[in-house]
């Protein structure tokens, strides 16, 4: 369970750095209705409570509903290779958002991401990457004013 403990003080310890981080921003930035800060501190409180009851979990038996067979984990999506495919789609969205875009960066960060959690359908994937990150673009430029890389950027 010493590893158990660990991912909950690991997730308490980021809800820690991350209203640190709020409480950093300065009252007036924000949006009309709420100051900037807010959001930051709910996704804190959050992770925050979620990091105790997973401490509380590993204090008291370890998760529940975990499977002790290594051999059905395996067979399941997930794993090593899952968690490198989600690694990669993170690396890539790094590397190519000032080149490709928005959109299709989070897209693809969407595909590989689906993949680490065991689909096979990356056409399907990508389009309902781009289905999703299309409407958060809209918003956040067009509704919010807040400045994303572009749509496509202009050599697509």
């Amino acid at each position: 369970m010493p590893a158990q403990l660990a991912i909950g003080l690991g997730i308490v310890a980021i809800s820690a750095v991350l209203a640190f981080g709020a409480s950093r921003f300065p009252a007036e930035m924000g949006f009309v209705i709420m100051a900037a800060y807010v959001y930051p501190y709910a996704v804190a409180a959050f992770l925050g409570v979620v990091g105790l009851l997973m401490c509380y979990q590993a204090l008291t038996g370890g998760f529940r509903n975990l499977s002790d067979d290594h051999e059905t984990t395996q067979a399941q999506p997930g794993g090593k290779l899952g968690a490198t495919w989600v690694t990669a789609g993170l690396v890539g969205v790094a590397l190519l958002i000032s080149y490709i875009g928005f959109v299709l960066a989070a897209s693809l960060l969407f595909a590989c991401s689906a993949r680490g959690f065991g689909s096979r359908s990356p056409v399907r994937d990508l389009a309902i990457g781009i289905a999703l990150t299309l409407p958060i673009y809209w918003l956040f430029t067009a509704g919010l004013g807040v400045s994303l890389p572009p749509l496509v950027n202009a050599w697509i």
